[in-house]
């Protein structure tokens, strides 16, 4: 029956969207610079953080910049997703370590 059919369809998008928004959460949990206090001996001007402009798993919309909670901090931003970036762009990874193993010898 096309009712019944419909029914299931409205149940798994119901089943899905919960899973989804409960990743969501999780991820905030466990990626939101607030969640984390800045260590008074660290050295921030030498964190550099690699963020994507089309990342489904980190939340962009809505939330602070990171420099907003840790002032001084470098951000690259690259127009990738967090897996094809780690998967086709894994250049993008190199040249930041690169750069701040460079960073750290000149200090």
């Amino acid at each position: 029956d096309l009712r019944e059919r419909n029914r299931s369809i409205d149940s798994n998008k119901i089943v899905l969207n919960l899973i989804k928004d409960m990743m969501r959460l999780l991820m905030d949990e466990f990626t939101s610079l607030y969640n984390y206090s800045r260590s008074a001996q660290s050295n921030i001007s030498d964190a550099m953080f690699i963020a994507y402009t089309h990342d489904g798993y980190v939340l962009r919309d809505g939330i602070p910049l990171m420099n907003d909670e840790w002032p001084g901090i470098h951000i690259r931003y690259t127009p990738h997703g967090h897996v094809s970036a780690f998967l086709f762009n894994q250049s993008d990874f190199h040249h930041a370590a690169a750069k701040m193993l460079q960073r750290q010898e000149s200090n």
